[in-house]
């Protein structure tokens, strides 16, 4: 076959081709060219709400009970068991704050209490042993246990009276000596004072906690759930309506997509 003769066929392939019936052409698209699936992905277009099933059905799990009552055992606990653990850490750290608090004033006000006693001992003579705490307040008003039989229980008719034993004898060397000691005395109860605020700072930080415990599982949960029946089923679907008419004097085929928002 002479060159000539072949281009003639050729061209005559080409002029026949575009006649044959693409019906009997059996195409297959690659999985590129293969129309995207929207449906899985329309339901994940907020990234800013979005969760892992995981950390869904972990804060629908949540209590907030049991929240409240692990912080008023612990104050961070229910904080820790919603997996807050910054705020955790500060209902704790304040924890141990108070309660280093409590320890530090009942510790010094131990040391006072020692003080004044042994103050009182070398300065007004007295005998501690057996003395209650109005004993040792008594010591910080009168000079001596004369005085306050007489003049103290005319003040106060109920106070007790003071024998003429040797063990309730006291006799302060100085006006100045009653004072420090009324000085040292106050110390040690304005510290036990100050440790009985820390207490009471220990069961306000309880409730905060208890509050806060409260408001950080509710806020999780509202996080997870859906708000007004905007779920899964209807918000965030794209939704296909097809309409066709073939009757009447104007057929007409529609298709509509459609998304509540």
């Amino acid at each position: 076959m002479s060159m000539k003769s072949l281009l003639n066929l050729l061209l005559l392939f080409f002029l026949l081709a575009p006649t044959i019936s693409a019906s009997k052409l059996e195409l297959k698209l690659s999985p590129l060219n293969l129309p995207m699936n929207y449906s899985s992905f329309v339901q994940s277009d907020d990234f800013d709400n979005w969760k892992s099933a995981g950390a869904e059905a972990s804060a629908n799990s949540l209590s907030k009970t049991k929240a409240v009552v692990l912080s008023l055992l612990l104050p961070g606990a229910g904080q820790y068991y919603a997996g807050a653990k910054g705020r955790a850490e500060v209902f704790i750290g304040a924890e141990l704050a108070v309660w280093a608090g409590v320890l530090a004033f009942h510790t010094y006000g131990n040391w006072k209490e020692d003080d004044y006693i042994r103050y009182a001992e070398r300065h007004a003579g007295i005998h501690p042993s057996g003395k209650d705490d109005d004993f040792f307040k008594n010591l910080t008003f009168y000079d001596n246990r004369d005085d306050y039989n007489t003049a103290g229980r005319i003040i106060n008719p109920s106070a007790p009276y003071y024998p003429h034993t040797q063990s309730y004898y006291w006799q302060w060397e100085s006006n100045d000596a009653r004072l420090a000691y009324r000085s040292i005395r106050n110390a040690s109860k304005t510290a036990f004072r100050k440790a009985t605020f820390m207490i009471g700072m220990a069961v306000f930080n309880r409730i905060i906690s208890g509050i806060d415990s409260f408001w950080v599982v509710k806020k999780m949960t509202q996080q997870t759930e859906p708000e007004e029946e905007f779920s899964e089923a209807s918000s965030n679907k794209v939704k296909v309506k097809f309409n066709a008419n073939p009757f009447g004097h104007n057929p007409s085929v529609s298709l509509n997509l459609l998304r509540q928002f």
